[in-house]
């Protein structure tokens, strides 16, 4: 869609994974990182990546470095996005994170349509009654909120700014195989790989 970009949230630290290279973990014969991009790009103008650019080598994804020392948590991914002047003239930044294989193809979709017909700040998706922040679509212009959040009151999640902002929210269609599966240990990437034979 010609007025969003995207970014995929990939500098956690997967201490859980046991690695310090999540994107890398095989999911169905692929790296957990390829299968977003081929399920993300074709959504957005122009897809971005936040993370280590140690862990990139190979990839020619435009990377979106932290623009602060220290992980604050995901929102400062965003931040440091908004904050770039890497990102297109698109009015809004739908962000997923990097171990969200099964991202719907129709996501960014859904979302913009949403965001656009209530003038929202942000439209976030809910599934089985619980927020998904980690997958949601963001208006530019909450720049000065979520440094706000970030650099003033110091928190790096994105629940704060959800209830804080005009958020909207897309109840997704219950499914057989959850669209927002995380995988964040060993024991997820090996559920995936059953829920996908």
């Amino acid at each position: 869609m010609s007025n969003i970009d995207g970014l995929i949230l990939a500098a956690g630290r997967s201490k859980r994974m046991g690695c310090e290279n999540k994107l890398k973990s095989i999911l169905a014969g692929k790296a957990l990182l390829e299968i977003v991009v081929e399920r993300l790009k074709p959504q957005v103008k122009e897809l971005f990546i936040n993370a280590d650019p140690v862990l990139l080598e190979g990839q020619s994804l435009t990377l979106i470095n932290d623009h602060i020392e220290g992980f604050l948590g995901p929102l400062t991914g965003l931040w440091s996005a908004l904050k770039s002047d890497q990102l297109s003239t698109a009015n809004y930044l739908m962000i997923a994170p990097c171990d969200g294989p099964f991202i719907p193809c129709n996501l960014v979709s859904e979302l913009y349509q949403l965001i656009i017909a209530n003038d929202a700040d942000i439209a976030c998706v809910r599934y089985q009654g619980f927020a998904q922040p980690t997958f949601s679509l963001w208006h530019k212009r909450v720049l000065p909120a979520v440094e706000k959040t970030l650099l003033v009151k110091k928190q790096g999640g994105f629940k704060p700014l959800l209830k804080e902002l005009n958020t909207v929210y897309f109840d997704w269609p219950e499914q057989p195989l959850n669209p927002f599966f995380n995988i964040n240990t060993p024991a997820d990437l090996a559920e995936a790989e059953r829920l996908l034979a």
